[in-house]
């Protein structure tokens, strides 16, 4: 895929890297040429400097013929008119916005973006963390509400691999093992006193 990335900040600099070693195509536009000093020194993709809502920069960066773009900057505003842009102006067909404002997050929706917010991703990280008896949790990932559900482990679990737990509904998301949280690979093993985090749709 031909994937744009505004900014280059920790996050984006990670997510830059990442997809690159998947092997998309990527460019990442920061209107600090500076802030490109965060990508890996083995990161293949291609770098633009230049102010990201210039509709010249977005052209130089391939939006004509983008995949996706994904707005990754500090600034709520900057996000948002950019994955406007993305969306209204070339017709990127996926466009992805981070804000860090949970109380913005309607404004985003409202024109039809996608979102990610970090704030409330973290917050309900910690809440899993701190109060295992708080069963349920939801927040949302783009446009799609997110539940987390807490389950205890089984006798019959102890010792086994993700991989081979079933569960009715969902996916195994993590793991809270005594008060830390680990994310899901499907050869841990579980342990006696184990948390599972389940992650599905809300219906």
């Amino acid at each position: 895929m031909q994937i744009i990335i505004i900014g280059s900040g920790k996050v984006g600099a990670k997510f830059a890297h990442t997809l690159s070693k998947d092997g998309h195509d990527i460019v990442v536009v920061s209107n600090d040429g500076k802030a490109f000093k965060n990508l890996a020194p083995d990161f293949n993709g291609v770098t633009l400097t230049g102010v990201p809502i210039d509709q010249d920069i977005l052209k130089y960066a391939g939006i004509e013929t983008a995949d996706a773009l994904v707005a990754v900057t500090e600034d709520d505003n900057t996000n948002i008119m950019v994955c406007q842009v993305a969306k209204e102006i070339f017709k990127v067909p996926k466009v992805i916005a981070r804000i860090y404002n949970p109380s913005r997050e309607h404004v985003f929706h409202q024109f039809g973006l996608e979102t990610i917010c970090p704030t409330d991703i973290t917050v309900n990280v910690m809440r899993s963390l701190v109060d295992v008896t708080n069963n349920i949790s939801t927040h949302t990932l783009g446009n799609t509400s997110i539940v987390y559900k807490h389950q205890k482990v089984t006798d019959r679990d102890i010792n086994r691999k993700i991989e081979h737990i079933k569960i009715k509904e969902g996916m195994i998301f993590g793991v809270i093992r005594t008060g830390s949280f680990i994310f899901a690979n499907k050869i841990t093993k579980i342990n006696e006193g184990d948390v599972l985090v389940i992650a599905d749709t809300a219906h």
